[in-house]
């Protein structure tokens, strides 16, 4: 028997720790929300945050790769 074996979403770790230290909500709640499993006026900001967060990260290191 094949087992399916569905592959985990990597989350920048960095960002979620700054979400939680803003936010005060666990980790997991903030994955949860990331990912669509919770709803709510609060997941939708968490979610936003995490996007716009992570696209300005991968800006600068994608301008830091242009300098090297």
């Amino acid at each position: 028997m094949d087992k399916n074996e569905k592959s985990k979403p990597s989350y920048n770790q960095d960002i979620i720790k700054i979400i939680q230290a803003r936010y005060g909500y666990s980790q997991d709640y903030i994955r949860k929300s990331i990912r669509g499993d919770r709803t709510g006026i609060i997941c939708i900001m968490i979610k936003d945050e995490y996007i716009r967060l992570n696209n300005e990260a991968l800006k600068v290191i994608e301008s830091q790769l242009y300098k090297l």
